[in-house]
């Protein structure tokens, strides 16, 4: 078997923010959003999407303010989750998704930097 090639163009980021989408034929409904990149994300939905719909998304994230993408489409589905790919993102939201993920890889950083630290000072040189 052959390895997989890994073909995104944007880094994906661990998260899990609460989102709300919408589409043509689904009003808003409530939704989970994970491994969040400048190009897409993965959603878990109480409603299964099928590929290539069209849905509104708004990203919410405990950190920062609400990030709202008016156009991306369901790439593919896996039960109740879908991979969502940005198709519009507007200028400021481009911004402030960049902040968020930023500052989220910074603090990922600064606590493994911290667990380093702290393995360091208990290790059996420590005295």
């Amino acid at each position: 078997m052959e390895p997989t090639v890994e073909q995104r163009k944007h880094r994906r980021h661990p998260i899990n923010f609460q989102g709300i989408y919408s589409s043509g034929s689904v009003q808003v409904k409530e939704a989970v959003v994970l491994d969040l990149s400048m190009g897409g994300c993965r959603v878990s939905s109480p409603i299964p999407m099928p590929p290539d719909t069209a849905i509104e998304l708004q990203i919410r994230s405990h950190e920062a303010a609400p990030i709202y993408v008016p156009r991306a489409i369901v790439r593919w589905t896996r039960g109740y989750a879908c991979g969502v790919q940005f198709q519009e993102l507007p200028k400021h939201e481009s911004k402030a998704l960049t902040r968020l993920l930023f500052t989220r890889r910074v603090n990922r950083l600064l606590t493994t930097l911290t667990q380093q630290r702290r393995l360091n000072r208990s290790g059996p040189l420590a005295g």
